[in-house]
């Protein structure tokens, strides 16, 4: 009869031992599920935009019956540059743009309405209970002294109670009375400067300049050993010209961004890309921090003889004939963007725009997420890309955000400067 063999005992994992886990492939419901929400995403958002654009139908149809800017009557006007935020019947949107009707400021002396056209609001402003954080554009650089005069008169005759014109030599005077200034900060400084009869505004506080570093804010302005300033081609103020793009009221992630892709060869440009190599994240963001943080005006104008009806078209409502989503359905009402992923469009320079969208369509620019922007624009003919690229450049520039930044612990921060 065997023994039973005695019970072997436990022995101690080797030193080289590492502990590991056993492999266990993803059920295949929880793949359907993830693929299952993926696609209803994509759907939910091309209907989104889809919705949107049809939305503005009726305005852009309006809008491409307009004559031409210097025979445009004040509605005409007040349809072409404020409709796309103040409504079409001035009620506004509910806890960001301010309606106009019934508005204290539509209703009060003249001047108000043409010193808000003049020079945009940076602030908070109360009309009736409601109070919105105005961030309104100015329209000295897009419109004329005769064409704010008509759209003023109109605001003010049908929403203000108004019974006489403005005339453009007021509005010239009134240019001249603040010339050099910028946004009025909010309506405590428009109620206590131009109508005391104003009802009570909430009191401006104001948001601080970013702060970035001093080695930082020497590169932008006089540049670094054989590293060029941004300023010698962006400008200080970031509006550039032409072919050079316009930097100022851009998300400063976006441009961090963009910065990091030309670094990395994502985007395609020999200058760029040789400054962008020499520049570390942390000056990447500095950069956008400071750009972002500008409120530059504008000095893009349409000079491709692009067709600005269509292109006010492509910007409101799209062309779903062509598959082709509105431009301002991810950029924002106005082409304002939506930070950090869709940058303003709004008073970029025309031939800057019409080559970046020639890029994606000829698959020399890739750098857009999901390849969005390669799609739409091999949907464009060249007409469409110089209309569309000529109406961005007659649109105000988005009022630049201010946010408090990130600093460092041992980050010695100054104020940007916009000298």
């Amino acid at each position: 009869m065997s023994e039973t063999p005695a019970p072997r005992q436990p022995q101690p994992p080797a030193e080289s031992f590492e502990p590991y886990e056993e492999h266990r492939g993803i059920p295949l419901p929880v793949y359907w599920i993830a693929i299952a929400l993926a696609l209803w995403g994509a759907v939910m958002l091309y209907h989104n935009a889809k919705s949107v654009s049809i939305g503005h139908a009726q305005r852009s149809a309006m809008a491409s019956e307009l004559p031409k800017a210097a025979n445009m009557s004040g509605a005409d006007i007040f349809v072409a540059r404020c409709s796309t935020c103040h409504q079409d019947n001035a009620s506004g949107v509910a806890g960001a743009v301010p309606p106009l009707d019934g508005s204290p400021f539509v209703a009060a002396r003249p001047d108000v309405v043409a010193q808000i056209l003049l020079h945009g609001i940076n602030g908070p402003i109360r009309v009736g209970d409601r109070s919105f954080d105005g961030h309104m554009p100015d329209f000295a650089s897009v419109l004329s002294d005769n064409e704010i005069a008509r759209v003023a008169s109109y605001v003010r005759k049908r929403w203000g109670g108004a019974k006489q014109d403005i005339d453009a030599g007021f509005v010239e005077a009134q240019r001249a009375r603040f010339a050099g200034k910028g946004a009025w900060q909010g309506g405590a400084e428009i109620a206590a400067t131009l109508d005391p009869g104003l009802a009570p505004q909430p009191a401006y506080t104001g948001s601080p300049l970013p702060t970035i570093q001093p080695a930082t804010l020497t590169l932008i302005q006089n540049g670094r050993g054989d590293l060029w300033s941004c300023a010698a081609c962006h400008g200080a103020q970031g509006d550039g010209h032409d072919d050079v793009p316009r930097l100022a009221g851009l998300p400063d992630g976006y441009i961090a961004r963009q910065l990091a892709d030309f670094a990395a060869g994502e985007r395609d440009d020999d200058t760029m890309t040789m400054v962008a190599k020499q520049l570390s994240p942390a000056e990447m963001a500095d950069i956008g921090r400071y750009y972002g943080s500008l409120p530059t005006p504008s000095n893009a104008r349409p000079v491709l003889g692009g067709d600005l009806a269509r292109g006010e078209q492509l910007a409101l409502e799209g062309d779903w004939n062509k598959g082709v989503p509105a431009c301002f359905s991810c950029h924002g009402p106005s082409g304002f963007g939506v930070a950090p992923g869709f940058p303003s469009i709004a008073a970029q320079h025309a031939p800057y725009v019409a080559r970046q969208l020639d890029a994606w369509k000829g698959g020399t620019r890739t750098n857009s997420p999901l390849s969005m922007m390669q799609k739409i624009a091999a949907k464009l003919s060249d007409g469409d890309i110089r209309a569309v690229a000529d109406y961005l450049a007659t649109l105000p520039p988005v009022p630049a955000p201010r946010a408090r930044p990130k600093e460092p612990d041992d980050a010695r921060p100054v104020a940007a400067t916009t000298r």
